[in-house]
């Protein structure tokens, strides 16, 4: 027999020898027909670096009669040719294809750190699975030469809360590879190694932006009440990438002398750069004033604050201001208007605002028209007949928008709406929206539609997306 069957608590893992035939999936069928109350039925292809295209569509078969025995099947450890097999033939989406690392051994695990697809699963799988083989390759690993060995040995340490390694750990602070002192610092941080906190600092200022940041992370789950004081004066430094990596730091400590901090950086002339760091870092903190500084902050010069402010403004939930900016949208216009919509957009779902931003319409810019449509759609209130309008202005940014918009409202007048587009707009960026509908709507017919289009587009772009379309079905 060229595999083996190994049964426990309703899963059945089949391991294939090199090859897989058309016979062997016959013999898994009547085989698996004795075991009851299976569940799940893992097939480990590890070893097969080819099967021939029939074979595929045993598999699917195989799945099927599993299905309905109400168990489900999974391909496991799939070599990179049979996968291209799959998707050739395409099945890929058929079957359920996972990495089991279970199957390996402990050698063959730690292999996997080279590669660079599934090094992390396998550090994370040899964390939940610690014992003491796994802990003596991580030790051996952890005096490795190669850097890329000691760094994932590091980090499974860490994740795995082995605290005897400690020592070793803090060695490797004085590596020579940026790789190896990043592992290190966020092992630390890991197992709380306090004792460690002073001889991290000197790495925010590394010159490896991932080692800078993992230090600020570190250090910020270390902190006690005097950190926040001591990160602050790096916050003097003309670099404004150390400053931005403080700014993150202190967001993590959470408390109320680095909101202090945060806050006062908004009002000395903090760079924009900077600026838009420190309004994401203060959305974080649960301050009632919090709210008013964003809503102020609408009006910053410049537009990038401006468009973080409002984003902020809908990560804190803050509905509670949306009778404050509507009336600010109707006085005002540009910019400001611009985002404060936007904010409305992401905070409100009642029709109130809906009416309120579709009668602001007219008499609003043409960037604050962009957001208004893209808000109203946000809101999920229906206003079609509003958008459907739209989709005559002579502005082809406007009827773009407005078609994305009715296709969140209301399907029914979207999906004609999307035929006709393609029919008669003349903007290829709007016709290419239209065929994103019906893909993602799919209605009756549709098929022959796009097929019957296809030949008369005269973009090459959208063309390729009706034809990437027919091809998926």
């Amino acid at each position: 027999m060229s595999y083996r069957v190994i049964r426990e608590n309703g899963i059945v893992k089949i391991m294939m020898s090199e090859t897989l035939s058309v016979n062997d999936i016959e013999k898994m069928k009547n085989e698996l027909e004795i075991f009851e109350e299976t569940t799940l039925v893992k097939l480990d292809l590890r070893n097969c670096s080819y099967i021939q295209s029939n074979v595929v569509s045993k598999i699917i078969d195989l799945k099927k009669e599993l299905s309905r025995k109400n168990a489900s099947l999974i391909l496991t450890n799939v070599h990179e040719a049979v996968m291209q097999l799959m998707e050739i033939s395409n099945l890929i989406n058929f079957i359920d294809i996972e990495k089991d690392f279970s199957s390996y051994s402990v050698d063959e695990l730690t292999d996997f750190f080279l590669d660079p697809e599934n090094c992390d699963a396998a550090s994370d799988y040899i964390a939940e699975n610690y014992n003491d083989s796994l802990k003596q390759k991580m030790t051996e690993l952890l005096y490795n030469t190669d850097p890329i060995l000691k760094e994932y040995a590091i980090l499974t340490v860490g994740k795995a809360f082995d605290r005897s390694l400690l020592t070793t750990i803090r060695e490797n602070l004085n590596d020579d590879v940026g790789n190896v002192n990043k592992a290190a610092i966020l092992a630390l941080g890991w197992l709380h190694d306090v004792a460690s906190k002073d001889k991290i600092y000197p790495f925010l200022k590394s010159p490896f932006i991932d080692v800078a940041e993992a230090a600020a992370a570190t250090i910020a789950l270390l902190s006690d009440e005097n950190d926040a004081a001591r990160l602050k004066e790096y916050l003097t430094d003309p670099d404004d990438r150390l400053k931005r990596i403080i700014v993150r730091a202190l967001s993590i400590i959470n408390d109320d002398k680095s909101y202090t901090y945060l806050k006062d950086m908004l009002t000395n002339g903090t760079t924009e750069f900077i600026k838009t760091a420190v309004v994401k870092a203060i959305s974080l903190y649960n301050y009632p004033e919090t709210a008013d500084i964003l809503l102020g902050l609408l009006r910053d010069a410049s537009l990038k604050v401006r468009e973080e402010a409002a984003y902020a403004l809908i990560r804190i939930k803050a509905k509670d201001k949306i009778g404050e900016i509507l009336p600010m949208i109707q006085k005002e216009n540009g910019w400001f208007a611009y985002y404060a919509t936007k904010a409305v957009g992401g905070l409100c779902d009642n029709e109130s605002c809906t009416n309120f931003l579709v009668n602001a319409y007219e008499n609003a810019s043409e960037n604050v028209k962009i957001a208004i449509i893209q808000a109203v759609g946000n809101i999920g209130v229906d206003c079609s007949d509003f958008l459907f309008d739209l989709l005559g202005n002579e502005d082809a940014d406007i009827r773009r928008e407005a078609l994305v918009s009715l296709s969140k409202l209301n399907k029914n007048r979207a999906v004609p709406a999307a035929k006709d587009v393609l029919l008669n707009d003349e903007s290829p960026e709007v016709r290419l929206k239209a065929v994103e509908i019906l893909t993602e709507e799919r209605p009756s017919g549709y098929r022959r539609f796009l097929e019957k289009i296809c030949k008369q587009e005269t973009s090459e772009k959208v063309k390729e997306k009706i034809l990437n379309a027919i091809d998926k079905l």
